[in-house]
């Protein structure tokens, strides 16, 4: 029961954003004075919280990447409307004279 409750702590943590939280409830666990029955279910637990951890901490780095990809295309598209507008602008110096 105590790691069902540990798990759905650690779980509420990473849904908050809490990473270094869920750090820190990783290494106490492994500091704990367990039984080796607990010591099993602590390790088994400990490697699930583990890869949640990870997969959380890679979706946050995916997400802030894909946040950059769509300013850089904004930047992008900018960029070019600009030059765009230059290339107008010559065109009707040129024009002009």
């Amino acid at each position: 029961m105590y790691m069902t409750n540990l798990l759905t702590a650690f779980e509420l943590l990473l849904q908050a954003g809490k990473l270094q939280e869920a750090k820190k409830m990783l290494g106490a666990l492994a500091s704990r004075d367990l039984t080796p029955k607990e010591k099993a279910e602590a390790r088994i637990l400990q490697t699930r919280l583990h890869i949640k951890l990870t997969n959380a901490i890679n979706q946050a780095y995916i997400d802030t990447l894909d946040a950059s990809i769509e300013q850089l295309k904004t930047l992008q598209a900018k960029g070019r409307a600009f030059f765009e507008k230059v290339k107008l602008a010559k065109t009707r110096a040129e024009l002009a004279k």
